[in-house]
């Protein structure tokens, strides 16, 4: 009863509303009635309120600047709602438990805690993904942003990533018919969604080596990854250039990497059609094949050389170019690769010196090419920065260059000198 008539005091008008939202962060933070609010947004008609209530003038108040909230509560012992407690009148007059910032984690935690409780008992596949998840390492914060703004939508897409990772393609699917197969929805993994990035984020988890947690966030990287589960992402304008290299299928050497390998003929050849290849050579049957990364490069090197095994990337490496120097990895090759000397150029180089350190060599990439094709564009800041990233001894001294003279090298100032070694290569 006393309660009811002192909500029904406190709530007749807002002159109160500000104070006690101020008197309900003030508990949060403490965790106990205690500390001073101040008061110096506070319109005339608020402290008029308050003042009264305290039996003080508006102007003694002003000039304090502060109430605290113990003397609220002795003053509200003192009126005719005695025993009514300041916390109390807090939780009835906002409608829930004030609790401690403390105790709302305690609290967050633990409703956390049975969250992925139910989610591991409801979707065992996901098992794995969701105990790497729990334990909330920087890669998963973003994840639990969407559990916070909305529990019931994260579990329908856990609903759906239960079923996409039960039901991986055994032969290569496109993701879009994969997604519409698996939610009748042909864009669902698309990566502008968070179901998209989700599926993402586990397929990286259950894709680990070695327990060293990778997320790709390039679109090679991810098309890397979709790949490795039989998904093709991009199959048709995902290529690599080439010239006088063989393709084989379990069938045999197919005809069409045949008949240009035996005219010289350049192939851009889509990921669809590196899928179903079991080996890559070069035609010439040696060990060596050359990159290079400038397509103007790659055709005069071509008129110079017609039957030189030769691939064109086409700046940052392409799922199909990386694809196919695997293939010839597998085979033994030995990749000698070119591309510009500038911070980009060299990140690509060291990409390549990671994926396949024992048969990838810098070619043309060292200090006196450098000093051979040197320009005068000059590299901003920006650009130089990316030089931290190398660590590969054959980069570091051109890298070390670069940041000295800050302008960029192109390969096109050096095909001469490429035709030349390549024509001693082929004798």
């Amino acid at each position: 009863m006393m309660m009811k008539e002192a909500l029904a005091y406190f709530s007749d008008g807002d002159h109160f509303r500000r104070l006690f939202s101020l008197f309900k962060k003030k508990y949060e933070s403490l965790g106990r009635i205690g500390g001073t609010v101040r008061l110096e947004y506070f319109s005339d008609e608020e402290l008029d309120a308050l003042a009264r209530f305290l039996g003080v003038t508006d102007k003694e108040l002003r000039r304090k600047g502060n109430v605290s909230l113990e003397k609220f509560e002795q003053q509200l012992q003192s009126t005719r709602f005695e025993g009514v407690h300041l916390k109390a009148l807090l939780e009835a007059y906002f409608g829930e438990t004030l609790l401690s910032k403390k105790e709302m984690k305690e609290k967050q935690d633990e409703e956390t805690r049975q969250f992925f409780i139910q989610l591991n008992d409801n979707f065992p596949a996901l098992r794995d993904w969701l105990n790497h998840v729990r334990k909330k390492p920087a890669d998963t914060y973003w994840i639990y942003r969407l559990i916070e703004e909305s529990k019931p939508r994260f579990i329908k897409w856990m609903e759906r990533l239960e079923k996409a990772i039960t039901h991986l393609p055994e032969q290569y699917e496109r993701l879009p018919l994969f997604s519409q197969r698996i939610t009748r929805d042909p864009h669902a993994f698309d990566q502008n969604t968070n179901l998209g990035r989700l599926f993402i984020h586990m397929l990286s988890i259950y894709s680990m080596n070695d327990g060293n947690v990778f997320i790709p966030s390039t679109s090679e990287g991810i098309n890397d990854l979709l790949l490795s589960h039989r998904i093709l992402r991009d199959d048709i304008t995902n290529y690599v250039t080439c010239a006088n290299i063989i393709g084989e299928t379990e069938s045999g050497i197919h005809p069409m990497w045949q008949a240009a390998a035996e005219t010289h003929s350049v192939m851009n050849v889509p990921l669809r059609e590196l899928v179903d290849l079991s080996h890559a050579y070069p035609a010439n049957h040696g060990c060596d094949v050359w990159i290079v990364e400038n397509s103007g490069v790659y055709s005069s090197l071509l008129d110079e050389l017609p039957s030189v095994p030769l691939l064109c990337t086409h700046g940052q490496f392409k799922l199909a170019g990386l694809v196919l120097i695997d293939l010839l990895v597998q085979e033994g090759c030995t990749i000698h690769y070119a591309g510009d000397i500038d911070p980009e150029g060299l990140n690509i180089a060291e990409r390549l010196l990671l994926r396949h350190p024992s048969n990838v060599r810098i070619w043309k990439m060292d200090l006196e090419s450098y000093k051979k094709s040197i320009t005068e564009v000059e590299l901003s800041t920006e650009r130089i920065q990316k030089l931290a990233s190398i660590t590969s001894s054959a980069l570091i001294p051109v890298a070390n260059e670069l940041r000295r003279k800050k302008k960029a090298g192109y390969q096109e100032a050096l095909v001469p000198d490429m035709v030349q070694e390549l024509m001693m290569y082929l004798g």
